[in-house]
Protein backbone atom coordinates (compact mmCIF):
# COMPACT_ATOMS: atom_id res chain seq x y z
CA UNK A 1 0.00 0.00 0.00
CA UNK A 2 2.75 1.92 0.75
CA UNK A 3 4.99 1.56 -2.66
CA UNK A 4 1.16 2.46 -4.36
CA UNK A 5 1.19 6.30 -2.30
CA UNK A 6 4.47 6.68 -3.14
CA UNK A 7 4.06 6.20 -6.78
CA UNK A 8 1.11 8.15 -6.73
CA UNK A 9 2.58 11.14 -5.21
CA UNK A 10 6.38 10.73 -7.70
CA UNK A 11 3.47 10.85 -10.91
CA UNK A 12 1.62 13.70 -9.50
CA UNK A 13 4.86 15.67 -9.13
CA UNK A 14 6.23 15.04 -12.84
CA UNK A 15 2.53 16.16 -14.41
CA UNK A 16 2.75 19.86 -14.70
CA UNK A 17 0.37 21.92 -12.97
CA UNK A 18 -1.51 23.28 -16.55
CA UNK A 19 -2.66 19.51 -16.91
CA UNK A 20 -4.61 19.89 -13.38
CA UNK A 21 -5.92 22.96 -14.90
CA UNK A 22 -7.09 22.10 -17.90
CA UNK A 23 -8.64 18.73 -17.15
CA UNK A 24 -10.84 20.55 -14.10
CA UNK A 25 -13.45 21.72 -16.74
CA UNK A 26 -13.18 17.75 -18.52
CA UNK A 27 -14.14 16.46 -14.69
CA UNK A 28 -16.85 19.16 -14.00
CA UNK A 29 -18.60 18.20 -17.62
CA UNK A 30 -17.93 14.23 -16.60
CA UNK A 31 -19.76 15.01 -13.60
CA UNK A 32 -22.35 17.22 -15.18
CA UNK A 33 -23.04 14.08 -17.82
CA UNK A 34 -23.51 11.62 -15.21
CA UNK A 35 -25.55 13.11 -13.08
CA UNK A 36 -27.83 13.80 -16.15
CA UNK A 37 -27.80 9.93 -17.41
CA UNK A 38 -28.89 8.79 -13.87
CA UNK A 39 -31.24 11.41 -13.28
CA UNK A 40 -33.42 10.36 -16.73
CA UNK A 41 -32.93 6.69 -15.82
CA UNK A 42 -34.24 7.49 -12.74
CA UNK A 43 -36.77 9.21 -13.71
CA UNK A 44 -39.63 6.55 -12.75
CA UNK A 45 -38.38 6.19 -9.67
CA UNK A 46 -38.22 9.04 -7.49
CA UNK A 47 -40.60 12.29 -7.75
CA UNK A 48 -37.95 14.97 -6.99
CA UNK A 49 -34.65 12.57 -7.17
CA UNK A 50 -31.34 14.16 -6.07
CA UNK A 51 -27.75 12.96 -7.13
CA UNK A 52 -24.47 13.40 -5.23
CA UNK A 53 -22.26 12.45 -8.24
CA UNK A 54 -18.17 10.89 -7.62
CA UNK A 55 -16.32 13.59 -9.03
CA UNK A 56 -13.77 11.18 -10.91
CA UNK A 57 -15.55 8.19 -10.65
CA UNK A 58 -13.39 4.79 -11.43
CA UNK A 59 -11.07 3.54 -13.96
CA UNK A 60 -14.21 2.48 -16.28
CA UNK A 61 -17.00 3.98 -14.62
CA UNK A 62 -18.94 7.35 -13.26
CA UNK A 63 -20.31 6.42 -9.79
CA UNK A 64 -23.62 8.36 -8.38
CA UNK A 65 -26.26 7.63 -5.77
CA UNK A 66 -29.52 9.01 -6.64
CA UNK A 67 -31.99 9.45 -3.85
CA UNK A 68 -35.01 11.14 -2.73
CA UNK A 69 -39.29 10.34 -2.01
CA UNK A 70 -39.59 6.61 -3.82
CA UNK A 71 -42.65 7.09 -6.01
CA UNK A 72 -43.62 3.48 -5.51
CA UNK A 73 -43.76 3.18 -1.62
CA UNK A 74 -43.81 6.96 -0.46
CA UNK A 75 -40.37 6.50 1.36
CA UNK A 76 -37.21 7.91 1.50
CA UNK A 77 -34.77 5.65 -1.06
CA UNK A 78 -31.45 5.22 -2.74
CA UNK A 79 -30.01 3.49 -5.45
CA UNK A 80 -26.54 3.23 -7.20
CA UNK A 81 -26.09 4.61 -10.78
CA UNK A 82 -23.54 3.37 -12.72
CA UNK A 83 -22.21 5.17 -15.93
CA UNK A 84 -20.38 2.78 -18.29
CA UNK A 85 -17.39 5.46 -19.55
CA UNK A 86 -16.81 3.88 -22.54
CA UNK A 87 -20.44 3.07 -24.29
CA UNK A 88 -22.59 6.14 -22.20
CA UNK A 89 -24.58 3.52 -20.87
CA UNK A 90 -25.76 3.73 -17.67
CA UNK A 91 -27.17 0.56 -15.10
CA UNK A 92 -29.51 1.71 -11.50
CA UNK A 93 -29.40 -0.58 -8.97
CA UNK A 94 -32.10 -1.60 -6.47
CA UNK A 95 -33.95 0.74 -4.31
CA UNK A 96 -32.19 0.74 -0.99
CA UNK A 97 -34.24 1.46 1.78
CA UNK A 98 -34.08 2.79 5.53
CA UNK A 99 -33.76 -0.87 6.03
CA UNK A 100 -30.64 -1.03 4.66
CA UNK A 101 -29.42 3.14 4.99
CA UNK A 102 -30.45 6.33 6.70
CA UNK A 103 -31.61 8.63 3.56
CA UNK A 104 -31.84 12.00 4.55
CA UNK A 105 -32.18 15.48 2.89
CA UNK A 106 -28.86 17.39 2.70
CA UNK A 107 -28.81 20.68 4.85
CA UNK A 108 -29.06 23.47 3.16
CA UNK A 109 -26.07 25.64 3.01
CA UNK A 110 -25.85 27.91 6.20
CA UNK A 111 -27.58 25.28 8.51
CA UNK A 112 -24.13 23.96 9.67
CA UNK A 113 -23.47 27.29 11.02
CA UNK A 114 -26.97 27.83 12.58
CA UNK A 115 -26.72 24.47 14.60
CA UNK A 116 -23.06 25.41 15.86
CA UNK A 117 -24.15 28.79 16.98
CA UNK A 118 -27.59 26.68 18.88
CA UNK A 119 -24.83 24.44 19.86
CA UNK A 120 -22.59 27.07 21.24
CA UNK A 121 -25.52 28.95 23.28
CA UNK A 122 -26.57 25.81 24.91
CA UNK A 123 -22.99 25.48 26.62
CA UNK A 124 -22.98 27.39 29.88
CA UNK A 125 -19.96 29.39 31.10
CA UNK A 126 -18.56 25.82 32.73
CA UNK A 127 -18.89 24.51 29.51
CA UNK A 128 -21.41 22.13 30.26
CA UNK A 129 -24.49 21.71 28.37
CA UNK A 130 -28.25 22.19 28.78
CA UNK A 131 -29.21 18.35 28.15
CA UNK A 132 -30.66 19.25 24.46
CA UNK A 133 -27.84 18.65 23.12
CA UNK A 134 -28.52 14.30 23.25
CA UNK A 135 -31.09 15.74 20.37
CA UNK A 136 -28.74 17.33 18.56
CA UNK A 137 -26.77 14.72 18.63
CA UNK A 138 -29.19 12.04 17.78
CA UNK A 139 -30.25 14.03 14.43
CA UNK A 140 -27.28 14.08 13.11
CA UNK A 141 -26.39 10.39 13.06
Amino acid sequence: MLTIVRNALALALLIPASAFASSEAAWDQFAKEVEQKCSDATADIFRRAQIAVDPTGSEHFGLAIVYGRSKANKERAAVICVYDKKTGTVEVGGELGSDLIRVRRPKPDGDDQKANKRKQNQTDSQGQTNGSDQLDMEDEQ
